[in-house]
């Protein structure tokens, strides 16, 4: 008989997509599951939908439990849903995302290739709310990350890893192995991901990368990420961030050493959640310079780096080429140089931004500072006389594609467009490796030899 799998789903005022999240549960390929749903106090109709999906999962074959509890926060309702959790795997997805069909039976079977590993991630892919699908299934590769010497978590601190717990999928016995539900914090309950990842990232020797894309995360115009449009409410959910994870680390890591070398990197990143907010909403740009300033003065502070950062230049050449150099040395790695700005420089075509989403807004005024600028930009919902950052928005044209041309993906590993760009002759470069080459021309003092 396949093993239970439990999977914790925290719903709150999801009425208008939770449908589509519970039909994806449905439609999986594993028999064995256990759908446990904590109603937050839904006041939209959420509930009523998960009563009509209740019959739906009990008639696939599945144990539902369905909790419902006054509004106390998404900590809250997965800490209770926690409890509540009798499989053998535990898995946590998003009440109003979507899951491949072999979500579960995908990371199951690789967590039974290796018995002795308790955490398996998948892929995800990330779209708005209006172009919202379920993954494609693609080949599937399983590494076995090492994390010697807790270096995955200085990644997922650094922002180096994805933050999301609904990619992962663990054995049950981690629940009482790192004794979450005892430290779980429900006072600062805007978030669980901190909560699992840092008590995982802290203990486990390794973890299982399954490269298949399995999970589909959508932003929406109501999600948390989308409604921080104001300087007050950004400032206080990247302090709270900040507190959580300072907090957890305390209760999982028993080094002070390491505990102040993390506890540096949290203040650091701040001021990194900060500047991507403020980024993604162009009104608020006035209060860049001086987040900037602060995150120099928090690293020059922190006595972390071999040299000190001067805020004029940080200014001038990018506060993300300035990050990128920062965290690949705090991570001691080195990305290798891909020679993308001879390419780029030399291209006779076009350079192409593909993507003028969250990641461009972020990014690409940085790439513009440091000479490289796009003649277009492509973005799917692009309009007539759409501009950014003063660059012309058009649609896609893969057709119009040539080898003299350049394209660089603003995404985070969106595998359809890169497959659509790589059948073409053009040079293809992810904006990340862009950005890694110059922050190595930009900041050589903290280039960090690859043989170390």
């Amino acid at each position: 008989m396949q093993p239970k799998v439990s999977m914790v789903i925290s719903c709150y005022n999801k009425v208008k997509y939770i449908s589509d999240m519970l039909d994806s549960v449905v439609n999986q390929k594993w028999d064995n599951i256990e759908v446990i749903l904590i109603n937050d106090g839904s006041s939209d109709g959420t509930r009523d939908v998960i009563s009509r999906y209740a019959e739906k999962l009990t008639s696939r074959g599945y144990q539902v439990i369905i909790v419902d509890q006054e509004n106390q926060g998404v900590a809250a309702a997965v800490r209770n849903g926690l409890k509540l959790v009798t499989g053998e795997f535990v898995c946590m997805p998003d009440c109003d995302d979507l899951l491949h069909e072999e979500y579960v039976s995908s990371m199951v079977n690789a967590l039974d290739q290796f018995p002795d590993v308790n955490c398996v991630v998948c892929d995800e892919v990330r779209n708005r709310w209006d172009a919202g699908f379920a993954p494609n299934i693609n080949n599937s590769e399983m590494t076995l990350v090492s994390n010697h010497d807790q270096n995955l978590l200085t990644k997922y601190l650094m922002k180096k890893l994805t933050t999301s717990v609904a990619v992962i999928l663990f054995r049950a016995s981690l629940i009482t192995k790192l004794r979450l539900i005892d430290h779980f914090i429900i006072q600062l309950s805007n978030t669980q991901e901190e909560q699992l990842w840092l008590p995982i990232l802290a203990s486990e020797s390794s973890i299982i990368y399954l490269r298949k894309t399995l999970y589909t995360y959508i932003v929406r115009k109501d999600s948390i990420i989308t409604s921080q449009t104001d300087m007050k409410t950004i400032y206080q959910y990247a302090e709270t961030r900040c507190q959580l994870s300072q907090n957890m680390l305390r209760s999982c890591i028993d080094s002070s050493e390491k505990i102040d070398f993390y506890s540096k990197i949290i203040s650091l990143n701040k001021y990194e959640l900060i500047l991507r907010r403020i980024r993604r909403n162009l009104h608020l740009k006035s209060y860049e310079k001086y987040n900037i300033d602060q995150y120099v003065k928090a690293v020059n502070d922190s006595d972390l780096l071999p040299s000190k950062l001067n805020e004029k230049f940080v200014e001038k050449v990018g506060f993300s080429v300035a990050f990128y150099a920062v965290s690949n040395y705090l991570m001691s790695y080195s990305p290798g140089k891909k020679d993308t700005l001879t390419v780029i420089h030399k291209a006779k075509g076009r350079l192409i931004a593909y993507g003028a989403g969250f990641v461009a807004k972020s990014t690409l005024e940085d790439f513009i500072k440091c000479s490289i600028i796009p003649n277009e930009v492509w973005d799917i919902k692009a309009k007539q006389d759409d501009h950014l950052f003063g660059i012309r928005l058009v649609k896609p044209d893969f057709d119009s594609l040539t080898k003299d041309d350049t394209a660089i993906i603003f995404m985070y590993g969106n595998k359809d467009v890169e497959f659509k760009l790589r059948e073409t002759e053009c040079n293809v470069f992810y904006f990340q490796d862009v950005i890694n080459d110059l922050s190595a021309k930009y900041f050589p003092e903290l280039i960090v030899s690859s043989d170390e």
